[in-house]
């Protein structure tokens, strides 16, 4: 059952790749009614990313659950009053094309709202809809990279790194929904709805924010650091007999902890490592961090982790993405979902994470295969099957 706390909005998902996809399926996944416009014969761009299976990309799979797919040529007379009449007949409109492009199309936020002035018309892109880099396009490297995200992943003194994620285009994603779900509650008070403005480039530097600030403040460049964060110490990997593990000690009365359930309390008197401050100056750090690899290398990760977890220490094992699949504590929290597709059968699929008591999200529907609920779709909204047979034979649908 849908109950989602959004069930009753209706929204038109304009979105190819990352950010837009999974802002639709976020608000799906809380129970909007998500319409994907896709391009026919070709779709999403992420149905052609990565090896595909049984012609399926596992990508797109992922981000696109909770959805109905139309392929409608938006670029025609005929697609785009198609178009126009979906976005009349709904509460939301995301779309994450370059700036300028909806204009063109005739779909600008101006012209939109006229037609539906209770509509939300949310637009993600690379770097905004104003600013002079509004007009270049943008991927998630690319925004890494700007963001200054590679500027602090890596190993101290070693190259850049992109963290192993799209994670600009995740934030700008989750930042869409959040700022979407608020213009509908001010909606509630205004009648009216209102234009969201989301860019990967400053989702990117939120994630940031306080480098930014410690720099501008200590006036000291920020390098890259690798698994030590700068900030506490120990807050790092170490390496075990067998496999790392994560450690971090975010404050004295933990620091007291960890020593005794480590058997090494001595530490706890050396005036190197009293306070965090005396721990993170960097040759104080160098010398704990000696001391501690040392320790850990005598026992297995599980070994230390299972004995630092009783003793009520922040650490864990260095997952593999393959670990994550068993997870008993993922499976326990309903991390998984099993939904029926179209070709490929049974799938599982990572679901809606945050967890609401009263009106929880769910999957309700499996990734679409493209244009699958275009007949459906249509005739819901009242074009008759001889026009709908019409369309189809132009291309147009």
């Amino acid at each position: 059952m849908n109950s989602g706390a959004l069930r009753e909005v209706k929204v038109i998902e304009l979105g190819t790749a990352i950010a837009g996809p999974m802002c639709g399926m976020l608000l799906g996944d809380m129970g909007a009614e998500v319409i994907k416009i896709e391009t026919p014969g070709k779709g999403d761009d992420s149905r052609h990313w990565g090896q595909a299976v049984d012609g399926e990309s596992p990508y797109f799979l992922q981000y696109n659950r909770n959805k109905r797919s139309v392929a409608l040529n938006i670029k025609s007379d005929e697609g785009r009053n198609i178009l126009m009449r979906l976005i009349k007949a709904s509460d939301v409109l995301i779309e994450n094309f370059r700036p300028g492009t909806m204009k063109r199309l005739g779909f600008s936020y101006e012209e939109v709202h006229r037609a539906n002035p209770r509509l939300v018309y949310c637009s993600v892109s690379g770097f905004g809809q104003s600013g002079p880099y509004s007009g270049l396009g943008g991927y998630d490297a690319i925004m890494q990279g700007m963001s200054g995200l590679m500027a602090v992943t890596g190993e101290e003194g070693g190259p850049p790194l992109r963290v192993g994620a799209p994670i600009t285009d995740i934030l700008a994603a989750l930042y869409s929904a959040l700022a979407i779900s608020l213009a509908i509650i001010a909606r509630e008070r205004t009648g009216r709805g209102q234009w969201v403005d989301v860019s990967l480039f400053e989702s990117g530097v939120s994630a940031v924010a306080q480098w930014i600030t410690i720099s501008r403040l200590t006036r000291r460049p920020i390098r890259r650091f690798g698994n030590r964060y700068p900030l506490l110490a120990p807050y790092e990997t170490f390496s075990t007999n067998d496999l790392p593990i994560i450690v971090g000690v975010g404050n004295e009365e933990t620091w007291k902890r960890f020593c005794k359930a480590i058997k090494r309390e001595e530490l706890m008197d050396d005036p190197r490592f009293k306070t965090n401050a005396d721990r993170i100056a960097p040759e104080n750090r160098n010398a704990l961090s000696k001391i501690l690899q040392s320790v850990f290398l005598t026992r297995s990760a599980r070994d230390w982790v299972d004995l630092l977890w009783r003793a009520d220490i922040p650490s864990g094992t260095i997952n593999s993405i393959e670990d994550l699949a068993e997870d008993l504590h993922l499976k326990s929290r309903g991390a998984f979902a099993t939904v029926g597709h179209r070709s490929l059968g049974e799938i599982s699929l990572v679901t809606s994470m945050p967890k609401l008591s009263e009106t929880p999200g769910s999957v309700r529907l499996p990734p679409p295969t493209l244009g699958e609920h275009t007949r459906e779709v249509l005739l819901e909204l009242g074009v008759p099957d001889t026009e709908i047979r019409a369309l189809e034979s132009k291309g147009i649908i």
